[in-house]
């Protein structure tokens, strides 16, 4: 019985050498997982983008043109299943920093406001308590 080598696939792990144009290699280990799953800051590519999509179906020691991004082509070094579980709090983990990020920004405009509308209209007072308890709140709701 012949022992076929692992191929890219949902839930392997890659060591691939990302080639750019200039000629700069930059060495990523990335696990291809769901959409729900993805967040490429940690390493786990989104199946449905470009770049893993290129790569499903190859193997170990395959070199892969791939003209996008400034990439030129991906040599697939290495492929292995995942034998853990991957997590899957990639997207709760995004949608928790653009909650606070949009909790940020609401204070900031608040802030700005309450300084160009003191001349005009009156004092106004920035209700740090309600904007930081509602950005509480959807973090607890994330949980």
């Amino acid at each position: 019985m012949k022992n076929n080598p692992p191929i890219v696939a949902l839930n392997t792990r890659i060591l691939v050498d990302l080639v750019e144009d200039t000629g700069e290699i930059e060495q990523r280990e990335l696990i291809i997982v769901t959409s729900r799953q993805a967040d490429f800051q940690s390493g786990l590519l989104d199946e449905n983008v470009p770049l893993a999509k290129a790569m499903l179906g190859h193997g170990a020691g395959e070199t892969i043109p791939y003209s996008l991004g400034g990439l030129k082509e991906i040599r697939i070094l290495k492929v292995e299943p995942v034998q853990d579980s991957v997590p899957g709090e990639g997207a709760a983990k995004r949608r928790a920093a653009v909650q606070k990020a949009a909790a940020q920004s609401e204070i900031t405009n608040q802030m700005i406001f309450s300084t160009a509308s003191g001349s005009k209209w009156g004092d106004y007072e920035v209700d740090m308590e309600k904007i930081l308890g509602e950005d509480n709140q959807a973090e607890e709701g994330e949980e």
